[in-house]
């Protein structure tokens, strides 16, 4: 691999060029990643998401849904349907986003492990890989017993829903999307859709692409760029995170923003402290075009369309709500940089160690505690707030499967067809009332 990054040509014209096409190599191939566990795991993680049980299972289950997928968005979209659709209500959809928010990072972790023959640049890309790991999570320790006990997230999504039903939105124009899209589906397509094969090809153009990457970068970040990047974009900590959420939306994925900015960690240009703020606007900026799309949905009032906004509301309330707890006290801000700095250390003594740290944290653990945790009675008090239609649809929905179980009981019951013609029929119009 070192000999094909070699053989570019030299100069700063041609690195350059080197460093656009690494780019679109370094972009297509994360773009590949998710149509890879797209194809493996897509019917999986709706499964996943359609059997939770209560909010300690639905956050594991949205981080292994979101591992699974490889996007966050994608985890919020089927949740949505699967609200508008009957199969969960709100109550399990709340916790599923706040998990998605923990599993997202998955992508940047996953190309930091692209640093892992030099030591220093592994250790620094890890440790900004882990940082919005930390944050994220302490996030969820924080607002998800906040949301079980207060409703705090889901009364400020719906007053927010209430204000901005009818306003409309817009689906905003992916310009990386237009390039990038017809490639990796080129690629898809040629491969039949196997989603190993898929895989196998991303990570062999991730590896190529970030080598690539990270030596044009050194070739162009000179001591003058380095200071031009540090003072336009990451001078202060607020300059970073507009920044990382201009970038988030004009490219409508974090997983794209979030992993770009890990090999100038490597290289050192950016400390971790520095890189937080970013990947909190990014965080943002992926809650923001949600939002867009539920709000052009919304505009027609109906109740699914409303509930697919308050989910998109539920977002990007606990985003902000989490940068105004955790972020403006330094003390406070150092945290999640401890947690990253100390685990990173330890876990990239050894290639096993840290690739095990993946599978372990994104995939194994998750598995383990929706698999043992969602039978258990938890939490079962929760009721969150949502807009009046949507309260209305949840229960006509609970109307009607009480209905269906009650016809369900009296056929095994063996009563005769009448009783049980008179029974239904009294359920169904007492469940469309």
């Amino acid at each position: 691999m070192n000999r094909l990054t070699n053989l570019l040509p030299q100069g700063r014209v041609w690195s350059i060029i080197g460093l656009l096409l690494a780019l679109l190599i370094f972009f297509v191939s994360l773009e590949l990643l998710g149509d890879g566990f797209q194809l493996l795991g897509e019917d999986a993680a709706e499964a996943l998401l359609a059997t939770t049980r209560n909010p300690i299972t639905s956050v594991f289950t949205g981080i292994l849904a979101t591992t699974l997928l490889q996007s966050s968005s994608t985890t919020t979209s089927m949740t949505v349907a699967l609200v508008a659709a009957g199969a969960i209500d709100t109550a399990a959809a709340i916790p599923v986003v706040l998990g998605a928010n923990i599993g997202t990072s998955v992508t940047n972790t996953i190309v930091a492990l692209g640093h892992v023959n030099n030591r220093e640049e592994f250790v620094r890309a890890f440790k900004g890989a882990m940082v919005l790991d930390f944050f994220n999570i302490i996030a969820v320790f924080i607002f998800l017993p906040l949301e079980l006990t207060t409703n705090i997230l889901s009364w400020s999504a719906t007053q927010l829903t209430n204000a901005v039903v009818g306003v409309g939105g817009t689906e905003l124009f992916d310009p990386l999307g237009f390039i990038v899209d017809p490639i990796a589906d080129l690629i898809v397509n040629l491969t039949g859709e196997t989603g190993w094969l898929v895989l196998v090809i991303a990570i062999a153009m991730l590896y190529f692409g970030l080598r690539s990457l990270v030596k044009a970068l050194k070739a162009l970040l000179n001591d003058n760029l380095q200071e031009k990047v540090k003072k336009y974009l990451f001078k202060t900590s607020w300059q970073a995170m507009l920044f990382g959420l201009l970038i988030t939306v004009a490219v409508q994925s974090s997983s794209i923003t979030t992993s770009v900015i890990i090999p100038i960690i490597a290289l050192g240009v950016v400390l971790t402290m520095q890189a937080l703020p970013y990947f909190l606007g990014a965080n943002i900026g992926t809650s923001t075009t949600a939002l867009l799309a539920g709000l052009a949905l919304a505009g027609n009032g109906e109740p699914e369309s409303i509930a697919a906004l308050n989910v998109a509301w539920v977002h990007m309330v606990f985003d902000i709500y989490a940068i105004i707890l955790l972020f403006p006290i330094m003390k406070i801000r150092r945290i999640p940089v401890w947690f990253a700095e100390k685990t990173a250390e330890v876990i990239t003594r050894g290639r096993v160690m840290s690739f095990g740290y993946v599978a372990l944290v994104f995939y194994l653990i998750p598995f383990g505690l929706v698999w043992t945790t969602q039978d258990l009675e938890i939490a079962q008090f929760y009721d969150p707030i949502v807009p009046q239609e949507v309260q209305e649809l949840e229960t006509a929905e609970r109307d009607s499967e009480a209905a269906d179980e009650d016809v369900q009981e009296a056929l095994e019951s063996g009563g005769d067809d009448d009783s049980i013609g008179t029974e239904a029929e009294d359920n169904t119009e007492e469940a469309e009332s």
